[in-house]
Order: structure tokens, then C-alpha cells, then sequence
């Protein structure tokens, strides 16, 4: 009824807002035009706008369109304006692709690339806290966005700018598609802090506890608001809870100015404790404190990825998607004792420690023993000494002094036995040293036997499971020792197709072709990255047409590591390199064109990254095989 008024018991219509107001969204049960295509389905409602599923029959491709609401304020629907504008000029993997822009019945919409895949929202909802090679994996190619993000330059309205923040990073806003790229949605929304909060009753909707510090104080924003933001979102991947979980805005606000929240130390997890320092430091309070950029984060989260596993991050989020939903897994916490109830606890410990030490030294038989030797020496009386060897007699067994005999007309002697031997109780009469029997010497102990080398190296990295030792010999770089792994294999275990690829990347590193000719002769699994390793020989060796043929396969073959794209990276180029050789060998219109073709095809594959070394080799031979052409035409 916000166009109606009641005025003097009379209730009258007050003039439209906006025409918009009047217009009804789709539900999404009808074939509804909508972009380029039509509506099947509603993905989700949002406070700004709707989401929808639509078909485009002319491309056979289903699209996301995101249609602002009619009750949208024109300052919102300013901000959409602005969304559009910056989100349509961030082509990078890792964020979401716009295809396109319009309007609906006065609306205006954009039009997406439609993943197919689930938000990590929903993963975490599904299963609690995810291993931490996803942590890893997520936060590297969200870093990745963020970098590109930035440090972006582009212009809208007129005007140069550099950098876009995203100001709204949280785990509904990251997809996760199903061959395990992860993307950035809704870049460039620009909300206002009271727009998650419902003062109403105290509770908090939305994304106030994933904003920094300085949104809620309506400080300047710069790049490391994101930075704090996916903090917050890597920490709730590791325990799959929320780090600022209160709900109450007064409380919750307090917790974000106090940096006040339940460390992971606490938790009954073994996280690195480089990564626990790492995502500390992103959520510090203080931004100036905090992890600078984007890329000293991923350069961070990299470096931790490589120690947990060789697998890239689009290989471990595949895997993880495709593998069965196991239970939900929830972290318990440690129980955290008050400083000075430990501090109590220790004093007492030491005291009952240092207490025993000495009760025992005053009761051992040694120490009396010790006393009389030094009794000896300073030529005591017969009455002392008579004494002290019947305090020695009290300390003994019983049956010791039973059995021992009792001498006639034999001078008194003190000694200080050796450990173990009795001293009879002289009863007027002394007992010959002669009469106590020396205890055997023992035999020295015999040096173990050494280990050997896969009991060492079992020993050393926790595990019996040799194809995860290799896999760690690999990420350290001891690629020898990884081939001396994959040897104590049992013989049902080396042609496990982890160990195979294993061993031929060792191979690989060491450039020991003749080995690896000799293995791949042997292996008849169907991976891609092992008709890779094919496809490279043959080139070493001349056989391009070979080479081709391997190349080829690998990609039309299940993968077990590599990812698609980092394959499809490997074979164009070394595609390229095959029709160079052959170019080289046979210099013609057609050979030369060929080989263009193929630097054109790496060169398009790596525009995202041009610094890459493919690219920067591609440029050189370009440049080559142009100057040979022309000389042998010239």
C-alpha cells in the first residue's frame, strides 16, 4: 500500500511513483521472451532483482538473466546501470562472462554465461567443512579474480578508472562449476551497509558479516576490503561456520571492532599453521595490517596449495564435485582453560615434581651407601660404624641377610659396595669383603640394524600408502627418490594409474628418455596426460606424424590429474612445434601457413595470460618462420 494514504478517515490513491511499479515479474513457469531467448525457469530472488534460466534456441545454450525489480529505487537501479557497465569489461576465467544487456517492459537486465555447477554457499551448506586442499584451491582463483579485478583499467560515463572493488565477496556470490573452474558473480554491486540490516528485530540478513571493518564505518574502501572479505570466506570453508555467526547487529558490530572471534587454533582440526596465520592476518581490523593485495594473497595460498598437493585447483574442485556428498562434516572445538587456572596448574606440577625428586634421592639405597664410603675416609670410630652398617643392614632384603655368614677373629672393614651387593650386620664381629660375590658384567648392548630405505622414508612421511610418498618426493622435487618408491611398489600397485603418471612425470623432470620410452612401451592405460608424454616423445624423436596421432588422443581421453585446459595448453603447443619442424624441414606456402595456424591457436588459448612462456615462444617463431618464408620467396 505505498500508494495509499489515510487522511481523515478517508483513504485515497496517491499519484505512481514510477511507472515500473505496475509491472509484474515472471514466475518462471512460463516461456516468457526475456533477452535472447526465452524463460525456463526461476534461479533465485534477490533484494535488488530476479534471477532467471533461459533458452537460446538459435545457439542451443541455456543463459542466466538478471532482471532488476519494478520497485527497485532509481538510486538501485542507478547502481545496476553501473554493475553492467564494469562486469561486461572484466573478461577473466574466473569471473562470470556478460553476454549481453537490455531491458524488459522498462527493466533492465543483464545477461550472463549460465553456470553449471553450485554456489559455495550451498557446498558448505551440504558438507560442513571442506578438506583444506579446497580451501586452497577456492581462495587461489578468487585471488585470481580479484588480482585481474583490481587492476583492471577501464571507462565509464566519460571517465578513466582503475580498480574495481567488489565490496560484496561472499560464499553465495562464488559458483563452483562442475569441471571445477570456481567464478566471481555480482562484481561491482554497491550496496549500503543498512541494506542487510533489519533493525526491526535486532537481526542481521545478508552480508554483514563478510563486510570489512571500514564498510561498516563508512570509511574510503580500497582493494584490501576484499581482501578481509575473503578472509572471512576462506575461514568459514575450514570449519564450514560462519566467523562473525552473531546475529544480533549490536553484538555482531561489536565483535567486528574488537577483531573478536574464535581463532582456528580452537578447532579439533589440523590446519597449517601457515594458512591459519595467513587468514588471520586477512581479518585484521586494522587494514594496514592486513594481507596488501589480492596477489600477495594468491602468491600466499600457492604456496600452501603445492605443499598439500600437485593436483591443480581446478582438478581438486572437480574432484570434489564429482565425488559422492559424504556425511556433514562439523568441527568440535577445544576447550579453552582461563590463563591463570593453567598457570596454577603448572606451579603445582613443578612443585610435586621437584618434591618426589627429593623424597626419592633421601630414601634410595645409594645415598647411604655414598655416606658410609665418606665415613670411611675420616677414620670413624668403631661405635659409628657399627651404626651406620646396621643402617645398611635395614635397607636390605631379608633373605640377603640369611645367607650371609658370619666369620670368626676377622678385622672390621667398611666398604661402599658396588649396586647390588649386601652388606651383612656385623654382631661383634666384621664381615670379610672376601664373602661378597661381584655381580656379573653385562654384555654391551648391540647396535640395531640400520633401516632400510623404504622404511626411512615410510618413517618420515607418516604414511604407508607409497603412491602418496611419491606424490610428496614430486612436490619436494626428489624425483629420483619418487622412481625408488614407485620400485618397492607391490606388483598389483604399479599399474595404478596415479603411480603410472607419477612416475612417468619423474621420468619427465629427469629428461631420462630412455626409461621413459622403455615404461610407456609397457603402460596401456587410456589417460590423456599419459598420451601426452607419447605425443612428446615422438616429437623428440623426429615422428611428428606420430606425435600428431598422440596429440589427438590426449584429448579425447579421461584425465586423472590434468586439467582440460592446461591439456588442451600442452597439445596446441606442441602442435605448433610439430608443424614448425615440418615447416622447417619442407619450407612451402602450405607448411608455413600451417605452422601460423598453429601459433595463432596457442596464441588465442593464452590471451588471458600473455606473459606465459608458450606465448612468449610463439611471438619468436612467428617472427622466425615469417623471415624464412620470405627469403626462400625473395
Amino acid at each position: 500500500m505505498d500508494n495509499l494514504e489515510q487522511n481523515s478517515g478517508k483513504i485515497k490513491s496517491l499519484p505512481p511513483k514510477s511507472v515500473r511499479n505496475a509491472v509484474v515479474l515472471p514466475d518462471g513457469t512460463k516461456s516468457t521472451p526475456l533477452g535472447s531467448g526465452t524463460i525456463t525457469s526461476l534461479l533465485g530472488e534477490g533484494g535488488m532483482a530476479n534471477v532467471y534460466e533461459i533458452w537460446n534456441a538459435q545457439l542451443e545454450v541455456h543463459r542466466a538473466v538478471k532482471l532488476v525489480h519494478p520497485n527497485c529505487s532509481d538510486e538501485a537501479r542507478q547502481r545496476f546501470q553501473t554493475e553492467i557497465k564494469i562486469t561486461a569489461k572484466l573478461h577473466h576465467p574466473n569471473i562470470i562472462e556478460i553476454h549481453g544487456v537490455g531491458e524488459w517492459n522498462g527493466l533492465p537486465f543483464i545477461e550472463m554465461e549460465k553456470i553449471q555447477g553450485i554456489t559455495l554457499e550451498e557446498l558448505i551448506n551440504a558438507r560442513g567443512a571442506l578438506p583444506v586442499f579446497a580451501a586452497t584451491a577456492i581462495g587461489i582463483m578468487i585471488s585470481r579474480a580479484l588480482s585481474f579485478a583490481h587492476n583492471q583499467e577501464y571507462v565509464i560515463y566519460g571517465r578513466k578508472y582503475h580498480g574495481v572493488i567488489h565490496r560484496d565477496l561472499k560464499p553465495s556470490n562464488i559458483m563452483i562449476c562442475y569441471d571445477g573452474t570456481v567464478k566471481l558473480m555480482d562484481f561491482g554491486i554497491a550496496r549500503p551497509t543498512d541494506a542487510s540490516i533489519h533493525t526491526t528485530d535486532g537481526s542481521v540478513l545478508g552480508t554483514l558479516q563478510y563486510l570489512s571493518p571500514e564498510q561498516l564505518d563508512g570509511k574510503e574502501l580500497d582493494v584490501r576490503t576484499d581482501v578481509y572479505s575473503l578472509g572471512t570466506t576462506l575461514y568459514e570453508i575450514l570449519t564450514g561456520v560462519r566467523a562473525f555467526p552473531e546475529r544480533n547487529v549490536s553484538r555482531l558490530m561489536m565483535d567486528k571492532v574488537r577483531n573478536r572471534f574464535r581463532p582456528l587454533e580452537d578447532y579439533a582440526a589440523k590446519f597449517p599453521r601457515r594458512l591459519r596465520h595467513l587468514i588471520h592476518k586477512c581479518m585484521l581490523h586494522d587494514r594496514e595490517k592486513r594481507v596488501r593485495t589480492a596477489a600477495v594473497l594468491m602468491s600466499e595460498l600457492e604456496k600452501t596449495h603445492k605443499s598439500l598437493t600437485i593436483d591443480t585447483p581446478e582438478q581438486v574442485m572437480r574432484r570434489i564435485l564429482s565425488t559422492s556428498k559424504p556425511s556433514k562434516i562439523v568441527l568440535s572445538t577445544h576447550r579453552r582453560f582461563p590463563v591463570w587456572l593453567t598457570v596454577a596448574a603448572v606451579f603445582i606440577l613443578v612443585v610435586a615434581g621437584l618434591s618426589t625428586i627429593a623424597l626419592y634421592r633421601s630414601f634410595r639405597p645409594g645415598t647411604s651407601n655414598k655416606k658410609l664410603a665418606v665415613a670411611d675416609e675420616k677414620s670413624p670410630s668403631p661405635t659409628t660404624a657399627g651404626q651406620e652398617n646396621r643402617k645398611i643392614e635395614s635397607s636390605s632384603e631379608p633373605s640377603a641377610r640369611q645367607a650371609a655368614p658370619k666369620p670368626q677373629h676377622e678385622k672390621a672393614v667398611l666398604v661402599s659396595p658396588t649396586p647390588g651387593s649386601v652388606i651383612a650386620e656385623p654382631q661383634a664381629k666384621a664381615v670379610s669383603i672376601a664373602h661378597i660375590a661381584p655381580l656379573p658384567t653385562p654384555s654391551p648392548p648391540q647396535p640395531p640394524e640400520p633401516k632400510s630405505f623404504i622404511e626411512k622414508t615410510i618413517e618420515k612421511h607418516g604414511t604407508e600408502n607409497l603412491v602418496v610418498i611419491m606424490r610428496k618426493k614430486l612436490r619436494a622435487g626428489n624425483f629420483r627418490e619418487a622412481l625408488r618408491v614407485y620400485d618397492h611398489l607391490p606388483e598389483n600397485e604399479k599399474d595404478n594409474t596415479k603411480a603410472v603418471i607419477y612416475k612417468l612425470r619423474a621420468l619427465g623432470e629427469l629428461k631420462d628418455m630412455e626409461n621413459l620410452a622403455s615404461f610407456l612401451a609397457e603402460v596401456s592405460i587410456d589417460d590423456g596426460e599419459v598420451h601426452l608424454a607419447r605425443a612428446k616423445l615422438a616429437y623428440q624423436r623426429g615422428n611428428y606424424a606420430q606425435a600428431r596421432t598422440h596429440l589427438a588422443r590426449s584429448l579425447s581421453s579421461p584425465r586423472a590429474f590434468m586439467d582440460y585446459e592446461q591439456l588442451e595448453r600442452e597439445v596446441k603447443y606442441y602442435q605448433a612445434l610439430c608443424a614448425t619442424a615440418e615447416f622447417d624441414a619442407t619450407p612451402s606456402e602450405s607448411s608455413y601457413k600451417a605452422a601460423l595456424d598453429a601459433w595463432y591457436q596457442v596464441r588465442s588459448n593464452l590471451r588471458d595470460d600473455p606473459g606465459h612462456r608458450h606465448n612468449q615462444r610463439a611471438l619468436s617463431e612467428t617472427q622466425r618462420i615469417g623471415e624464412k618464408f620470405r627469403a626462400t620467396k625473395g
